[in-house]
């Protein structure tokens, strides 16, 4: 990555705007980073754990996916200045979402029914045995359903998709900044009480994170409190851009009492690092990146690489069962890159452009409402003239 080359303070919000940042080759990363941390389970079985997740509370692949929801906080409350109303704002959510779901669901059923399972084709081809895979993974986002015969010789036996589990929170986090961008629009909330809020969401989520005691143990409740936590990070930092200086001494700032708080294994170390990590991929993402930068731009394989990589990497050592973990983690990055590309460009861009042909034609029909509104009133101003 280039330097910004500039002495003067450097804030947030001169990285937010268009073509300023690298926050797709950051979200690229992540996604890689989510295929190197599962292939550790994939290879040794559900039970293996990745280094990094001793120290820090996290694994690789779960400080990854805490990127994914803070850099979505700070995108999609950009996304929501930008859209006209609810409806558009909701139809970009959906369309960034399900088309390419969709796909990777599709292709997942008719590849395992023609190469992967080891039933007959008449125990597979069955709606009993595919409609609740498609029905839970398509409106519930559920990892846990499996496919008759697929994948149960695997270390990791039967998991087909693990990674769209947070998809449903990502929707949930989604329903909630609707609920309180409407609240603040009609409420007129001042920037104290908007600033109050959200310290208020942080602070309730901070505190079922550090206290699971307090939510049962219940993992639902666990995981919306983490990733509400790392979303409303980056919805906290969209209002505030104005006054986040990106900076090394302010990331020291940060991750020195971090470095303590691991030493001495305090609590504190998961919403500290959750801080610290979004922090690093802010001040990271605001460096230009040249090429591969503009290639991010033009091509964001980070939402196909997440939904295609699980999959990939039990198809490979179904068919390579010798395979290591570093071996599972490079090949299944390549291919699910490859597919990646595909779904970008069949898939996710003709379904984001779908939204912006449908906003013209919006704008075009209430354009020619509008004057022909303006036709007809101008027409009856003139009939008593006419008549008299």
């Amino acid at each position: 990555m280039t330097s910004r080359g500039e002495s003067a303070p450097f804030f947030l919000a001169r990285a937010a705007k268009r073509g300023a940042n690298s926050y797709g080759v950051i979200r690229v990363i992540a996604a890689v980073l989510v295929i190197w941390t599962h292939s550790y389970a994939v290879v040794r079985g559900a039970d293996a754990w990745e280094p990094l997740r001793d120290l820090t509370g996290y694994s690789l692949g779960s400080h990854a996916v805490n990127i994914f929801f803070s850099l979505s906080g700070f995108m999609v409350a950009s996304s929501w200045a930008r859209s006209r109303d609810v409806a558009d704002f909701a139809l970009a959510r959906i369309l960034r979402i399900m088309p390419a779901l969709v796909c990777v669901c599709g292709a997942i059923v008719i590849v395992s029914g023609l190469f992967l399972t080891n039933v007959s084709a008449g125990e597979y081809w069955t709606v009993a045995n595919i409609g609740p895979f498609l029905a839970r993974s398509l409106l519930i986002f559920s990892s846990e359903t499996t496919l008759a015969g697929v994948f149960q010789d695997n270390p990791w036996p039967g998991v087909l998709n693990l990674p769209i589990w947070t998809i449903r929170y990502e929707v949930i986090c989604y329903v909630s900044l609707i609920i309180f961008m409407l609240a603040l629009g009609f409420l007129k909330v001042g920037v104290v009480t908007r600033r109050l809020l959200l310290a208020t969401i942080l602070g309730v989520s901070c505190v079922l994170l550090l206290l699971p005691e307090m939510t049962g143990h219940n993992e639902l409740v666990a995981r919306l409190a983490r990733l509400f936590f790392a979303f409303y990070l980056g919805v906290t930092a969209w209002f505030e851009r104005d006054r986040i200086k990106l900076s090394f001494p302010w990331l020291l700032a940060i991750w020195i009492p971090l470095a303590f708080c691991l030493a001495s294994g305090s609590l504190l170390k998961l919403p500290l690092g959750m801080v610290a990590v979004a922090y690093l991929s802010f001040w990271l993402g605001s460096f230009q990146a040249g090429r591969l930068q503009d290639a991010a731009d033009r091509t964001d394989l980070s939402y196909g690489i997440y939904v295609w990589g699980f999959f990939l990497q039990q198809c490979l050592i179904q068919f390579f069962p010798g395979q290591g973990v570093f071996a599972n983690a490079i090949s299944a990055t390549f291919l699910a890159a490859l597919f990646a590309w595909f779904s970008w460009t069949l898939v996710e861009r003709p379904a984001l452009n779908l939204r912006f042909r449908l906003r013209r034609r919006g704008s075009d029909t209430t354009q020619a409402t509008e004057m022909h509104v303006q036709g007809v009133s101008g027409r009856r101003a003139l009939q008593p003239d006419e008549t008299s």
